[in-house]
């Protein structure tokens, strides 16, 4: 059967996780994809180690760059018709690659379409899925067209597949943003499109697996200073294609709540609040 979807797995220095992430895409049926590993410069010999597993796998060895520049390269060489993504430290469940393609190919007007996705903290499924969780109702599923620290939106990246046509029309993903690259991607695709959803778990994020993850504590800061940069970049695009006051009211409210959670940072570091209170005050800032 002709590879008709490219899955892009991007990795870091998580030689064990990838594996299980691979793993987790090659007992997908049917077997009409090519799996695409970017190792993003890792000192752990990801590259070596995987090599000697003899996957079936195409293995990419660049200099590190970020997790924009490894997706980007994936996509560079994808051969597929559509493009998947899967973190290393993510799993697929089985059936996500059939009924995200089915979904792409019955709604030819729809250029991306993600799933639900179960979520584990510490080894433990949490109660709700991220779509549960989010309360999202219908209009918000299938648009993301605001900034994403006012919409909150049920996507991640790992459940989203999308015609590799999109990023001749609107380019790959921004190398200048270290964090929220996905969500800065996504508002560029919901400007134009509507987005295509499955109401149903077929992965699941493992938010604690990488020990390193950019979110964690200690990288609270990187969180508002890419915030800021994201919201640029948002802002000088919505105003070269003309705001809307909806537009407005939520740039705004945008950079009050990174401003709050700077304030919030600084405490932290300066060891005024604690860790349980910097996360719990975070949480309330932006729900």
């Amino acid at each position: 059967m002709d590879q008709l979807i490219s899955v892009v797995i991007p990795t870091y220095n998580r030689k064990e996780l990838v594996l299980e992430a691979i793993r987790s895409v090659l007992v997908q049926e049917p077997k009409n994809y090519e799996v695409i590993v970017v190792d993003d410069g890792s000192s752990d010999r990801t590259v070596e180690y995987l090599k000697s597993l003899r996957l079936p796998i195409q293995i990419i060895a660049k200099e590190n760059g970020g997790i924009s520049s490894a997706r980007n390269a994936g996509i560079k060489i994808a051969s597929g018709q559509y493009i998947a993504f899967l973190d290393s430290d993510d799993l697929w469940l089985p059936g996500i690659v059939k009924a995200q393609l089915d979904f792409l190919q019955s709604h030819q007007e729809i250029p991306l379409v993600y799933t639900d996705q179960y979520i584990e903290v510490k080894g433990k499924r949490v109660e709700k899925t991220r779509l549960e969780s989010s309360n999202c109702n219908l209009q918000d599923k299938g648009r993301f067209n605001l900034p994403g620290f006012i919409q909150f939106t049920p996507i991640h990246s790992s459940t989203v597949m999308v015609r590799k046509s999109i990023f001749d029309e609107i380019g790959l993903f921004n190398e200048d943003l270290k964090i929220h690259e996905d969500t800065e991607m996504w508002n560029r695709i919901s400007e134009k499109y509507d987005l295509g959803y499955i109401d149903q778990p077929l992965g699941v994020f493992r938010w604690e697996k990488d020990p390193e993850h950019v979110l964690k504590s200690e990288s609270r800061r990187l969180f508002v200073d890419e915030g800021r940069k994201y919201m640029k970049i948002y802002e000088e695009r919505a105003s070269k294609r003309g705001m809307t006051e909806v537009e407005r009211t939520a740039i705004k409210e945008s950079y009050q709540k990174i401003d709050k959670l700077d304030k919030l940072v600084k405490l932290w570091e300066k060891k005024i609040v604690s860790e349980v209170e910097l996360n719990k005050k975070r949480e309330e800032i932006f729900t």
